[in-house]
């Protein structure tokens, strides 16, 4: 466990695509060891040339300071994120279709707040789109990435977190043995009042995977502060489990109050494993109820 830390990260220098990583291991199945080459893979600042990435998340709307309406999507059925080198763009499009453009030479909205320490963020209109390579307990991540995109349409404010980067191709995902990964957390809560509160500073989780079982668990520890109050307010603990995708990195699971929490609320995580035999991984969360909170957690072996 431990303090999540973002650096700024742009594609650039020389690399080989993402789709060429992709088709590198072609075949399938479980055989021996001795006969599997070892899937390469390039670390995301290596990446150069057009690329399209997959990502795992969650959706919810804002209003009236408070969020609502979440849902989450499932690796591969999220936000697509795709970098188009000649015109140094990203294009978002959302599950629902809705698209949207940035490029490095957009201009904030008015009244826009400065972008976060170490985040490079992109705006297309009234749009924002702000992307991360978290570091974990001082160790920068090398395969996997975190994204925030707002979106505005018709005077509804939508937001997606999203984890993205380069994923555990399905042949190289461990088939048995369990890990535990360092894990830390970024994210936003908000009980009735209409301050939110920063859960980054004083909260901590924990998250393992049972490669044989096919299931992943999860714990938040949630504590947040205000801009007008830096004494942590407890939000209490949420559990989690959940099960990873057949043939694919992804996973998803719910998230339940533990016993004896003061808060009760439900929620959901989706995210992925990333980077040579799942030594990375995201995941996007959200819980509602009693309590309204959402984030992204991301961990390393």
């Amino acid at each position: 466990m431990g303090r999540i830390e973002t650096k700024q990260w742009r594609l650039g220098g020389a690399a080989v695509t993402v789709g060429l990583i992709l088709s590198g291991c072609g075949g399938g199945g479980g055989g021996g060891v001795a006969s599997t080459p070892t899937p390469a893979y390039t670390k995301l600042s290596n990446l150069s040339g057009n690329q399209t990435f997959q990502s795992a998340g969650i959706h919810f709307t804002f209003a009236n300071s408070q969020p609502s309406g979440y849902s989450s999507q499932k690796y591969g059925s999220g936000v697509v994120i795709a970098y188009t080198a000649a015109s140094d763009s990203y294009t978002l499009t959302a599950p629902d279709g809705t698209t949207a453009t940035f490029s490095s030479n957009g201009s904030p909205p008015p009244l826009a707040p400065p972008p976060p320490p170490n985040t490079t963020t992109l705006y297309s209109g009234s749009d924002t789109f702000s992307a991360t390579i978290p570091t974990v307990n001082g160790v920068t991540l090398s395969y996997t990435s975190i994204g925030n995109w707002n979106h505005i349409q018709n005077g509804i404010q939508s937001n997606y977190f999203t984890v993205f980067g380069v994923p555990t191709i399905a042949i190289d995902m461990p088939k048995s043995g369990t890990a535990s990964y360092q894990t830390s957390i970024v994210g936003t809560a908000f009980r009735g009042a209409t301050t939110p509160y920063n859960l980054q500073p004083n909260s901590t989780a924990d998250f393992s995977a049972n490669f044989g079982a096919g299931t992943v668990s999860t714990t938040l520890n949630l504590a947040g502060v205000t801009s007008i109050n830096p004494a942590p307010t407890s939000f209490g603990s949420y559990s989690g489990t959940g099960t990873i995708t057949a043939g694919s990195p992804g996973f998803s699971g719910t998230l339940a109050s533990v016993a004896g929490n003061s808060i009760s609320a439900t929620g959901e995580f989706s995210g992925a494993f990333f980077g040579p035999q799942a030594m990375e991984m995201g995941y996007a969360w959200y819980l509602a109820g009693g309590l309204g909170a959402q984030g992204t957690a991301i961990g390393t072996k």
